[in-house]
């Protein structure tokens, strides 16, 4: 689902693709802990951290906004922490909230930038040709070792 979306984006755009993951693993966590399922609500708060952790340890700190961001970032991972070794979900949606604020604010940023996007050979995607029950379904073309970054 995101796959097509990270080799196509640039950098803000992948700042948004980032943001949009981790909301989907908060989705999923909520989920989980509806249904009682501990073991998928711990994997997706585990994964939702994770998303945190590379979000900043990518901030570049000569701006003064990702000293914002990296206080943010501590604060949701703190609070994260605290639910899934609570086995509670007090915090998904308070955090869900300010992370979409940041996600939108990120997707109308990314509307502006006309940078290229960081990856370059890349396998080419075809939407259409055939259709899934509620999709369409994608058919990837060259799987060749070299894709992707190039160093």
């Amino acid at each position: 689902m995101f796959t097509r979306r990270i080799t196509q984006a640039n950098r803000t755009q992948l700042v948004v693709v980032s943001y949009d993951i981790f909301l989907e693993h908060l989705d999923d966590a909520a989920n989980a802990h509806n249904d009682g399922n501990t073991e998928e609500f711990t994997k997706s708060i585990q994964m939702a951290r994770e998303c945190i952790l590379q979000m900043r340890s990518a901030l570049d700190f000569q701006y003064e906004l990702s000293k914002n961001l990296f206080s943010l970032y501590n604060f949701a991972d703190r609070e994260l922490a605290g639910d899934m070794f609570g086995n509670k979900a007090d915090n998904l949606d308070a955090l869900r909230q300010m992370f979409k604020k940041l996600r939108d604010a990120y997707d109308t940023v990314s509307k502006d930038d006309t940078s290229e996007p960081l990856m370059d050979n890349i396998q080419d995607v075809y939407a259409g040709f055939t259709y899934g029950r509620n999709d369409i379904n994608e058919n990837l073309i060259d799987y060749g070792e070299e894709r992707g970054f190039r160093v």
